[in-house]
């Protein structure tokens, strides 16, 4: 039985599909949901990125609300299913989405966490990597990773 089940969003297809299922499974569980939404600062501060062309301040604003937002919108989604739940916005400056993720299921005490995987594969997944297989690999307890169905739509 699952008491604690942190989900990991990020607005996209596949990651409301995870929040839906993480929902579901808090609701039958009786479990408690930790919604977490991770900044990746480390886009921003791409070497690539030329400075005289990126406003860095307003990009961190923009990330910030965008998941300031999510988070807002996860958690009424959870508030009309009768499941108790808060959230959690991280941010990293090294690309490392996966261990803020696993930093906060080790700190909160996670069951179980619940991600949405887009699925890549060869080039799309050598340049964008992928954060749900950071987290299967290294993760101390179970993973359950879910792909958006074709016609799943995005997050409000």
């Amino acid at each position: 039985m699952y008491q604690h089940v942190l989900v990991a969003v990020d607005g996209s297809g596949p990651s409301t599909r995870a929040y839906r299922e993480a929902i579901r499974l808090a609701s039958d569980q009786r479990a408690t949901l930790r919604v977490v939404h991770v900044i990746d600062l480390g886009v921003a501060l791409a070497p690539w990125a030329e400075m005289a062309f990126v406003n860095y301040e307003s990009v961190e604003t923009s990330l910030r609300e965008s998941g300031a937002q999510i988070l807002e919108a996860a958690l009424a989604e959870a508030s009309a299913a009768g499941v108790a739940a808060d959230s959690v916005m991280l941010e990293t400056e090294v690309a490392e989405p996966a261990a803020e993720i696993l930093s906060e299921a080790d700190r909160w005490g996670a069951d179980l966490i619940v991600m949405g995987t887009h699925g890549r594969h060869g080039l799309a997944h050598l340049i964008l990597g992928s954060v749900a297989e950071g987290v299967v690999q290294r993760a101390s307890m179970p993973v359950l990773l879910l792909r958006a169905a074709d016609d799943a739509p995005p997050a409000a």
